[in-house]
């Protein structure tokens, strides 16, 4: 029987210590950028557009904003799924869990009827009505292309996607203040 046993947790420890060798982790740095973790030590940044570039694939649905070194908004799908407050070298996180009123020098409003967040600091957020999608923080406005529904502009920034095969072709224009990551 110990045989048995014995074989049977070699076998099993074997799966698991392969299945942990391909795993990964997101992470973000101190100064607010999402990178990729890997279990054998290395690591690499999530794709960044902070100025037009040459264009790669992406998913384009999933998106972090820093807006003006202040507020960190993590978008996926067109909905807010986290944000934190950069503030004196420290990050200051909400983890949407929780009805915070403030979170360092910045005031967070509710809507009364949905629950969701519509300001955070000087950062008004508005949502389309029927999607519930974001369409604007503060000043930038935040559109998503009809026919794939992909994010195809963030304030002055516009990224344009291949009819046929819906991979990102074009990055044009570049907004101040704003630093846009895809992931």
């Amino acid at each position: 029987m110990k045989p048995f046993y014995l074989g049977l947790s070699l076998l099993l420890s074997t799966i698991v210590s392969i299945a942990s060798v391909h795993a990964q982790q997101n992470a973000v740095t101190d100064d607010g950028r999402r990178v990729i973790l890997y279990m054998d030590g290395t690591w690499e940044y999530a794709l960044s557009y902070e100025r037009p570039g040459r264009p790669t694939e992406v998913n384009g649905k999933n998106v972090s904003l820093r807006l003006n070194d202040e507020l960190m908004i993590w978008i996926e799908d067109g909905k807010m799924v986290d944000f934190s407050v950069l503030h004196d070298d420290l990050r200051l996180y909400d983890k949407m869990d929780g009805r915070l009123k403030r979170i360092g020098d910045f005031e967070i409003e509710y809507d009364f009827h949905t629950e969701r967040i519509k300001r955070i600091g000087p950062y008004a957020i508005d949502y389309d009505f029927h999607t519930d999608k974001i369409n604007k923080i503060g000043d930038y406005p935040i559109k998503y292309d009809f026919h794939t529904d992909k994010i195809s502009q963030i304030g002055n920034t516009y990224f344009e996607y291949s009819f046929f095969n819906e991979k990102l072709t074009e990055v044009k224009g570049h907004t101040p203040g704003v630093e846009i990551n895809f992931y």
